[in-house]
């Protein structure tokens, strides 16, 4: 090559790495701009909630002083708007780094159950004592929330990153969304009206050791990874890892997109996937639903589950399923399951309560007849229908019931009343409340 040929070369040469170094610093500036755009939608959402939990405090702290049916029917109303508000700007927060994730179950109970005061009080009942006390409950873990959400804005408004990998306060410490254990608050949601997609019994199959992975092999980071992906619908590559949780079940935490997903430990089952984005829109049925939310439980490897009960709310489908062998239904073995009704995808998986509580049981056994036990309930109820179930009790133990799903002529009210099947002792009465929202129990 001649000398004035190196000298092009050279000249090509370091005209194509100026070009590659200004590829390099444009990238480098979309990137950091990106970052900062996320990071002021974060801070925005995160403003948007502490505002929003700022009016649910205070709408609470009014229920409670109210005596009057018609304020608290209006209060109680806000309340339900405002909890909506609280849960869209959730939706837009990364809720598994931020630690959030038992913040949105909180606030859709309380939703649930100022819903259940507001038809209460239109229908003409009084709040009971209880009710009241529930009230109370809400508006101490309302505060502790509140105290927290408002501990994170001030952090960033001194300088603190959602963005990072965690908030941090100004001496490099991570700020946890609640102060307290959010276990000691769902605990305390025991005697509130359960929504039924959440099965009747979910707060008592949930206090024990869980069944399933108590003696399961260990799984490694990576082979949860692939648990993760195929629970998001995504290749495993595109996973990223966040971080591990201990508590009752261990899981390995995953996220892709806005989709963050929980892989025990042990076993490597899906214990959970929340779901950060906004839904705007139906173009599947209820039934379309269902039918999809089958489908990917058998994908994840949860077999014989039938749907019992299903709500939508956001454009989202939520189906609870019930373990059910030779038709038995064991209302301790639940799962559910959110599918979008936009495009049919899986957004949301609880299975707490199947791991939990999964396990090999004798067959059922009755000792008394159906009809002999029919005999039983009340006269002043039509049985509607009959159903074999298992129930568990609040000592840990499961009982062996006959479910009677009744109305009353008179009130046309619904109850479901659960009758021992070896004693014919009543063991168990649910009042059913239909709401828009769904169906409540109390």
């Amino acid at each position: 090559m001649t000398k004035r040929g190196y000298i092009r070369l050279f000249s090509y040469s370091i005209a194509l790495v100026a070009v590659l170094a200004g590829f390099a610093i444009m990238n480098m500036n979309m990137a950091t701009q990106y970052k900062a755009q996320l990071e002021n939608n974060y801070q925005q959402s995160l403003n948007e909630l502490s505002e929003t939990m700022d009016s649910i405090e205070t709408n609470l702290t009014k229920s409670v002083y109210s005596n009057s049916d018609k304020m608290l029917y209006e209060i109680s109303s806000d309340l339900y708007s405002e909890c909506n508000e609280a849960k869209d700007a959730l939706s837009r927060l990364p809720v598994g780094q931020m630690n959030l994730s038992s913040t949105y179950k909180f606030i859709s109970q309380a939703g649930d159950y100022s819903t259940y005061i507001a038809q209460k009080v239109a229908s003409g009942k009084t709040i009971s004592n209880e009710e009241h006390k529930n009230l109370n409950t809400l508006l101490n873990y309302a505060n502790q929330l509140n105290d927290s959400i408002n501990s994170m804005v001030s952090v960033c408004n001194n300088g603190g990153l959602i963005t990072a990998s965690n908030v941090k306060n100004e001496n490099n410490i991570s700020v946890n969304s609640l102060t307290n254990d959010m276990t000691t608050a769902e605990n305390a949601f025991k005697d509130y009206p359960t929504l039924l997609y959440d099965g009747p019994f979910a707060d008592a199959v949930l206090n024990r050791e869980p069944e399933m992975i108590k003696n399961a092999e260990d799984y490694s980071r990576e082979d949860a990874r692939d648990a993760a992906a195929y629970a998001m619908g995504c290749s495993v590559d595109q996973v990223n890892f966040e971080t591990e949780e201990d508590g009752n079940i261990p899981c390995y935490v995953f996220t892709y997109g806005q989709k963050t997903v929980g892989v025990t430990k042990s076993g490597g089952y899906v214990a959970y996937m929340i779901y950060g984005g906004k839904i705007t829109k139906s173009t599947i049925t209820e039934k379309n639903a269902v039918n999809i939310a089958k489908k990917y439980l058998k994908k994840l490897g949860f077999e014989n589950m039938k749907e019992t009960y299903y709500m939508t709310d956001n454009n989202i489908c939520v189906i609870n399923f019930a373990y059910t062998k030779d038709n038995v239904i064991y209302y301790s073995d639940l799962i559910k399951v959110g599918i979008s009704m936009n495009d049919g995808k899986a957004v949301s998986v609880e299975t707490e309560g199947y791991l939990t509580n999964h396990r090999e049981r004798a067959a059922f056994k009755s000792a008394k007849k159906q009809t002999d036990l029919q005999k039983s309930i009340s006269p002043y109820l039509n049985v509607l229908d009959v159903k074999s179930c298992i129930i568990p009790k609040d000592n840990g133990t499961e009982v062996m019931c006959y479910e009677f799903h009744c109305e009353s002529p008179e009130t046309n009210e619904e109850v479901l009343i659960y009758v021992n099947s070896k004693t014919g002792a009543e063991e168990n009465i649910l009042l059913l409340l239909y709401s828009d929202g769904g169906t409540l129990t109390k």
